[in-house]
């Protein structure tokens, strides 16, 4: 029981910070007995949804211990992880075939000799080797006790980029090297600004985002937002990164949001769900603090001549 309330007082301060249920723990009377606020919480009706929220969220942390506990690389940011690198990619690589026919069956799939395909391949080469080659040196962790980042995921995988003919001004790229790149993109940004869109991509990969625990099927949407910005805005983070290492100028991500701005701002209409990214104000400002653009300018200088492919790109020493 008290390691229930434990939990339950931080999943409180969680709450607060959420849109949805922010006056949740303000309903509370500071200095109750925590049995006692629980109780007097559940009889008021105006907040029977947070406390689901709540009592899911409480479950989901009493069964944390089954999970693992990894470092997210570059970021150094510890996180938990509710599938292992192998069945993260058996997911998403069934999911990324099924697309993949989907696309054909309508013709969508643009043909990989078409000048727009090998220009796509061209600019996520240059990522590809990037993270494989910086990898070993920004991983380094700093004596402390924590595990290692993790890497091991990004062995062995079996790049492959298509391009789809689509409006979305995105790219997607899913666990074991399958990267999706629409025309949409090509159409209004220029080849370092495509870089950056795939470079936020793979860096959803590098972090394994998309098995944190925030995503499991226990938490509600409006618990998850806060932890689902955050993913977005370590995305921006790693890319930025990876972008100066391919050799592109780390101010093109800054140039992309804010394009992307402008394509979002022409384009809106009243019914447009709410937004579950940040503002592309908040991600340049962001993005423009000198500890990630210092670091990005620093890999940008390093960075080596254009070599090889991203076939070349094994993995060898990761861990």
């Amino acid at each position: 029981m008290n390691c229930l309330l434990r939990n339950s007082r931080r999943l409180l301060l969680v709450c607060k910070q959420a849109g949805g249920v922010r006056r949740l723990a303000s309903l509370l009377p500071p200095h109750a007995n925590p049995v006692l606020r629980f109780s007097q919480l559940c009889r008021n009706p105006r907040t029977v949804a947070g406390v689901a929220a709540l009592a899911s969220g409480a479950a989901a942390m009493a069964a944390l211990g089954r999970y693992d506990r990894e470092v997210v690389p570059y970021t150094n940011r510890t996180h938990m992880v509710i599938r292992s690198p192998e069945a993260e990619r058996q997911l998403w690589e069934s999911r990324f075939t099924k697309d993949k026919k989907t696309w054909a069956s309508k013709s969508q799939i643009v043909d990989p000799l078409h000048p727009d395909s090998v220009r796509v391949r061209r600019i996520a080469d240059k990522i590809i080797r990037a993270t494989y080659r910086t990898l070993p040196i920004n991983s380094s962790h700093d004596g402390t006790k924590s595990p290692k980042p993790q890497t091991s995921h990004l062995k062995g995988c079996e790049w492959e980029v298509i391009l789809v003919k689509d409006h979305y001004t995105s790219a997607m790229c899913a666990p074991g090297g399958k990267i999706v790149v629409y025309t949409g993109l090509l159409d209004r940004f220029t080849d370092a600004e495509i870089a950056f869109g795939i470079a936020h991509e793979i860096g959803h990969i590098v972090a394994r985002h998309s098995s944190e625990i925030w995503y499991a099927k226990w938490f509600p949407l409006p618990l998850i937002l806060p932890f689902f910005q955050r993913t977005e805005m370590e995305a921006d983070h790693i890319g930025t990164l990876l972008l100066g290492a391919a050799g592109f100028h780390p101010y093109a991500s800054l140039l992309f949001f804010r394009k992307a701005a402008m394509i979002e701002r022409a384009s809106w209409t009243p019914e447009d769900p709410i937004a579950l990214h940040p503002s592309h104000k908040k991600r340049v400002e962001r993005l423009y603090q000198p500890k990630i653009m210092e670091e990005a300018m620093k890999l940008y200088k390093e960075a080596p001549p254009d070599e090889g492919t991203s076939s070349q790109a094994t993995g060898e020493g990761l861990t």
